[in-house]
Formats: C-alpha cells, structure tokens, sequence
C-alpha cells in the first residue's frame, strides 16, 4: 500500500505534535521514497518512511508508540515510519531538512550515499530517476573521484558485483552530463538501463 504525500505530512505533523506534548524532540535521518516525495517532488505516493531512529532503547521505543498511535489515528500501516533503514547502515547526515517541525525534523542522508544505495536497488523506474535526481544535486567531483565515494557507502543490500555498479554509475554519469548544442543537460537523449 502506498501513502500520498498528503497523508504523510498530516502523520508527521501530528506525530510531532505528540513530541511536543512529551517534550521531546528528534532529528532523523532518512532516505528512501519520501526524500523524492517532500525534497525533489517526483512523485506523490510512497510506501513508507525510511528513517535511522535515536540509539537510546527509551528514546527508541517512545518513538515507536507514538508512531503506533499516528497509525491508529489516520488509519495508517503499523510501519508507515520504521527504521528498517537502519539494516542498510546510513552512515551519514546532511543539511538537507525535509521536514521541519519544533519537535520533529526529517534531514537526508549525504547525497553520496544516497546515491551509493539508488545505484544499488535499481529495482524499479522510481529507484532509477531517484538515482538521476540525486547525481544532479551532486557538485565538485570529477567523475572519478565521486565514483571513489560511492564506494565508500556500498551497502550490505542490496548488493550487486563491482562490475555491475560501475556500469550503472557510467551510464548515469553520462545521462546527466550529456549536454546539448545549448550547454543545458538534456536527460532525454540516454535511456539508464536496468541491470
């Protein structure tokens, strides 16, 4: 089942709410389908909120019952905002906030390890311009040294071999960076198989 951007913003918003009340606040990192949803606007439903939860087993498991309540109140799936992200291992944080509220902020994860992942699913056409979006924020590599850094953020799974990645990171690398007689990017000209 897949919730509009809608809906997730009223589960957010009320879910920072029932923060607020507790007087807690949290600072998630996520990655995944609501990132295109709320930064990019590339679509308008996903499945579910991908987020890293707090360490703290108290912190974990009030977020949990809070999340639980959301659920019930808008008649949402138990995992509309689960941490199932945190089996892939996101490393890191950016200054991307995709949601703000006093008690509540959503930041993505660094562009490069977005990336890493996107390049790593490639299941679907979402994950597909998910991965062009995400490269097309990306500034101050050359093409080697970015494909250095994804590298670095591979994650355990999906996993595809070596060989694979570096061809999927090649044929999006040169779909983004093909330029037309205008010097603007022009996307359309290259199709991004999936592999």
């Amino acid at each position: 089942m897949k919730i509009s951007k809608h809906k997730i913003d009223r589960a957010l918003k009320r879910l920072g709410e029932l923060l607020e009340q507790r007087n807690k606040k949290f600072d998630l990192t996520v990655g995944g389908g609501v990132i295109s949803l709320f930064y990019f606007r590339s679509r308008q439903m996903t499945k579910d909120v991908d987020a890293v939860f707090p360490d703290s087993p108290a912190d974990r498991e009030l977020l949990k019952d809070l999340i639980n309540q959301v659920a019930s109140e808008l008649k949402l799936p138990d995992e509309w905002l689960n941490d199932s992200i945190s089996f892939f291992g996101l490393e890191t944080e950016s200054d991307v906030i995709i949601f703000r509220h006093s008690h509540l902020r959503l930041r993505a994860a660094k562009w490069e390890e977005l990336l890493a992942h996107k390049i790593h699913a490639f299941r679907r056409k979402e994950d597909i311009n998910d991965a062009r979006l995400i490269l097309s924020e990306i500034r101050g590599f050359s093409k080697e040294k970015l494909f250095e850094e994804l590298k670095k953020y591979e994650p355990i799974s999906p996993h595809v071999p070596s060989d694979i990645f570096r061809k999927r990171f090649e044929e999006l690398w040169q779909e983004i960076n093909c330029r037309n007689g205008n010097g603007a990017a022009n996307p359309a000209r290259h199709q991004v198989q999936r592999i």
